[in-house]
């Protein structure tokens, strides 16, 4: 073999071996485990210290992904972080809070612009809405970015001039298929007053209101934090906040 072949022959080598690292590395590197609760605040005494409005404007995004146990990411785990195992536990021991989510999970994290929206539900069920509703987003770029878009819906035997809209289903429905209003509601008193008080608002964004379970009250939060990873994080509201720990998932030593 000449002396230019080997040369050839350990740049291919050198390149072949630095692309696997790289790749290695990569599959470490941006990999997290998240340990997320959303509770309720059960205090009788903030039930209506507050106005909140009734012109809530809620919808989902076109990106978005679901916690399963059987996909790479993100994917649902049996284990938590001690610490935050213990604050999960000191919740659900308290008469005052009521635990609608709680969740373990493994993630390959993006940058803001690139990450899914995570869909979020929990507590009771409500025909086919939950108490909880909405999504997070989890991002890493010079810090750990988390936003939040949960909203808290309060059933009663009342309705307020609310319209939820559905979590998507599949990613092939047309876009905005999920929150599309139903027929027979726009033309209901209801809508109709729901339009007079909100004559801004865009009807592709609400849903068909469940008449067995009318809505009194939806408060949102709607939130943006930067975190650090290795701490625990809560994220404070009246009516319900969320305790979350984000870990960076190291790589295994060989």
């Amino acid at each position: 073999m000449s002396t230019l072949d080997h040369r050839r022959y350990y740049a291919l080598l050198l390149l072949l071996l630095w692309g696997f690292s790289a790749a290695a590395f990569g599959q470490n590197t941006d990999r997290f485990h998240i340990d997320m609760v959303v509770y309720a605040n059960n205090d009788p005494g903030n039930m209506y210290e507050e106005d909140w409005p009734d012109n809530v404007h809620l919808r989902y995004p076109r990106k978005w992904v679901r916690l399963q146990t059987n996909s790479s990411s993100p994917r649902i785990v049996d284990s938590s972080d001690p610490e935050f195992a213990k604050a999960a536990q000191s919740l659900r021991m308290s008469s005052r809070y009521k635990p609608l989510f709680l969740a373990s999970w493994e993630q390959d994290l993006l940058p803001r612009k690139k990450s899914p929206a995570i869909l979020i539900q929990g507590g009771r069920q409500f025909g086919k809405h939950y108490e909880l509703e909405g999504y997070i987003r989890i991002a890493v770029e010079r810090y750990l970015h988390v936003d939040t878009n949960l909203w808290l819906v309060r059933y009663g035997s009342r309705s307020g001039n609310y319209y939820l809209p559905h979590q998507p289903q599949s990613y092939d429905e047309p876009e905005e298929l999920s929150s599309l209003a139903d027929k027979a509601f726009e033309s209901s008193p209801e809508y109709l007053q729901f339009k007079q008080q909100n004559p801004d608002f865009e009807p592709s964004v609400q849903s068909q209101q469940d008449i067995d379970h009318p809505i009194e009250q939806i408060v949102v939060m709607k939130q943006q934090r930067r975190m650090r990873s290795d701490e625990l994080h809560f994220i404070d509201h009246p009516k319900f906040g969320v305790i979350i720990k984000v870990t960076k998932i190291k790589a295994p030593k060989e």
